[in-house]
C-alpha cells in the first residue's frame, strides 16, 4: 500500500504506533486544508464576476424602439413604444428597428442623439448617458421619412414619444 498508513490495520484492528497515527492524520489535515483553500479561491473568483457583472449591467439599459408604418389611408407612422423610463446616469442603448418600407429615424436633441436616416428593414444602434432628469420628447426630423412604395410619406408624420429620467 502506499501512501500514509491509516491507524487501524484492516484486518487485525490493532493500533498502530503514535508516530505513524500522527503521519496519517497529517496528510488527512493538509487534503482537508488544500480542498477548504481551493473552494474559497473558487468562491471568491465567481462571487467577483458576479458583482463586477451586476454592476455594469444596473448602469446600462437597453430600449427597443419600433417603427411601424401605418396601414391605409389617413393613417400615420409610430413610434412603438411611444415612452420609455431610464434612470439618471444609466447608458443608454437605444436600439431602433424600422419596419415601413420608407426611410425613418429618431432625435434626442438633448442628449445629441440621432440615428440618421434608417433604410427600411434595418437596425440602428445609438448610445448615450442619460445625464440629465426630466421628460424629453424624441422624433423624426423633416426630411428623414422618404422612399417606401409610391415614396408616400404623410407630410405631417407626427412622429413623436417622450423618453424620461427619473433621478
Amino acid at each position: 500500500m502506499t501512501g500514509p498508513v491509516s491507524p487501524w490495520t484492516e484486518h487485525s484492528k490493532e493500533f498502530i504506533s503514535r508516530e505513524a497515527r500522527f503521519t496519517w492524520l497529517q496528510s488527512k489535515s493538509v487534503l482537508f486544508f488544500t480542498v477548504v483553500v481551493a473552494t474559497l479561491i473558487a468562491s471568491s473568483a465567481y462571487y467577483a464576476e458576479t458583482f463586477s457583472s451586476s454592476n455594469s449591467q444596473s448602469n446600462s439599459v437597453e430600449e427597443y424602439i419600433q417603427i411601424i408604418g401605418g396601414v391605409g389611408s389617413n393613417t400615420t407612422d409610430t413610434y412603438a413604444p411611444d415612452n420609455f423610463t431610464v434612470v439618471q446616469g444609466e447608458q443608454v442603448n437605444l436600439v431602433v428597428l424600422n419596419t415601413d418600407d420608407n426611410t425613418h429615424g429618431l432625435v434626442i436633441p438633448q442628449f445629441n442623439v440621432d440615428t440618421g436616416v434608417i433604410p427600411s428593414d434595418h437596425t440602428v444602434r445609438v448610445s448615450f448617458v442619460a445625464d440629465k432628469s426630466g421628460t424629453f420628447q424624441f422624433y423624426e426630423p423633416p426630411g428623414y421619412c422618404g422612399g417606401g412604395v409610391g415614396n408616400v410619406c404623410n407630410s405631417v408624420q407626427l412622429m413623436t414619444g417622450n423618453m424620461t429620467v427619473i433621478p
